[in-house]
């Protein structure tokens, strides 16, 4: 089992091109009102829509329902699309690797396979849904720390442009780590039903090498063997889990096939 490297930059690509759009209409919008606009600077005037606390209310309001309907229309398509080349690739290297055994794979979905994919689908389209969420809680914040200690407009208005930057470069880096991870585990989960369905019951932990700082029972787990529908008892909390299956993991397993 290998994950695909251009499946996941595809993912990432996808993503980032989005939220770069997204993040350059709020700050250009959000900017714009604070240099066009007066500030007050006793910040009680913020329920005052003279005050342009209320015009980046609305603004932020408005830009808010824009962009987390453009990520809900995108979701689904786009969680779909990336769950298929997940589904493509397991397929692929399942059968490069029986053709060398001479072994002969019947690859048709399975009831089990198809409720995988399904929720596999389901768990991307709520995390692409929850990027927009995140990124406008964390603007909403930002902006209103920002004016609640005042200044002059210019000064104002350079400092949320700054952290406007550090917002997108949060968001990119969540949405990378999304795409890396959701392609880790939809192939854990498809190349785990598509094998028991070839009848392959077990698997030998193969551990990723990479990572600043590996899980130590990860590491310990290279090259053991264990049940596909069960994995080891290396999780966070002691629980069984597959390679692939915990957040950032990117250990793999070699197939024991049955002869």
């Amino acid at each position: 089992m290998n994950y695909n490297a251009g499946n996941i930059i595809w993912y990432q690509r996808e993503l980032l091109s989005v939220i770069r759009e997204m993040n350059d209409d709020v700050r250009g919008e959000i900017v714009k009102i604070i240099r066009d606009n007066p500030l007050a600077s006793d910040s009680s005037l913020m329920a005052n829509d003279a005050n342009p606390i209320g015009f980046i209310r609305k603004a932020i309001a408005a830009l808010s329902k824009r962009w987390i309907d453009r990520f809900i229309n995108m979701a689904m398509p786009t969680a779909e699309t990336i769950t298929n080349k997940t589904g493509e690739a397991v397929d692929r290297s399942l059968l490069s690797a029986a053709r060398k055994d001479s072994m002969t794979i019947n690859m048709q979905w399975t009831e089990a396979m198809l409720e995988k994919r399904e929720a596999i689908i389901a768990e991307n389209v709520s995390l692409i849904r929850s990027i927009p969420e995140k990124y406008f809680t964390d603007v909403e914040g930002m902006v209103y720390r920002a004016v609640a200690k005042g200044g002059d407009r210019k000064g104002l208005a350079d400092e949320i442009e700054a952290n406007f930057g550090k917002r997108h470069s949060i968001t990119r880096r969540r949405a990378e780590f999304i795409a890396r991870d959701q392609v880790r585990k939809a192939t854990s989960d498809l190349s785990n039903a598509r094998q028991q369905a070839a009848g392959i019951k077990r698997g030998i932990w193969l551990h990723s090498g990479g990572g600043n700082e590996p899980r130590p029972k990860h590491v310990h787990a290279n090259g053991q063997e264990f049940d596909l529908d069960k994995g080891l008892p290396i999780g966070d909390k002691g629980q069984y889990v597959l390679p692939g299956e915990e957040p950032g993991c990117g250990c793999t397993w070699k197939p024991v096939l049955p002869f």
